[in-house]
């Protein structure tokens, strides 16, 4: 095993049990026995790190593009990485709590911009319209919002609900996109 799969495996025990912000790169090191150095080389920060396993758990296989194609993928989609966040929960929640610049509430805003910009351009969404631009942030941004608050409160409305939510919040420029 490498120094790389201990870090993302130390990190993961330490933030099931202990909010990201009171949690330090030093915390980590001394589980994973792995050195600073080393630490540094793969990754900038523990948001950095904590952001790559969350990633993984959540997001590699299931946020797809171009797996993408009408409304009841997307809803799939969405309840698929629901069932991540509940079998993780602990280390979601730990993550959501902090405001840091680089914390996950960051990396989540970014990675469903990044999302539907690649499928709005692929459904033919010209993604340098201004109005798009700002309904697209204002939708990702709201929406990821909602999530980590829905997230802190222990994912209290199901899934379906919760979908149907995020559904809700699609600007009305971006409903044919979605639909």
């Amino acid at each position: 095993m490498n120094a790389r799969k201990y870090l993302k495996q130390s990190a993961y025990r330490k933030i099931q049990k202990t909010p990201i912000e009171k949690l330090t790169v030093k915390d980590i090191l001394e589980e994973a026995e792995v050195s600073k150095q080393t630490f540094y080389r793969y990754y900038q920060d523990k948001y950095a790190l904590a952001n790559e396993i969350y990633f993984e758990l959540t997001q590699q296989g299931i946020i797809e593009p171009s797996q993408v194609n009408n409304e009841a993928d997307w809803r799939r989609m969405y309840k698929q990485q629901f069932a991540c966040f509940r079998e993780h929960l602990p280390f979601i929640k730990h993550l959501y709590t902090s405001r840091e610049t680089g914390c996950t509430l960051d990396f989540e805003i970014q990675s469903t911009i990044d999302f539907d910009k690649a499928y709005l351009k692929r459904k033919g969404a010209d993604i340098n319209d201004p109005r798009i631009l700002f309904s697209l942030e204002a939708k990702d941004v709201g929406g990821t919002y909602a999530m980590r608050d829905w997230i802190l409160r222990d994912m209290d409305v199901d899934d379906e609900e919760m979908v149907e939510r995020f559904h809700l919040i699609i600007p009305q420029i971006l409903v044919p996109y979605y639909e």
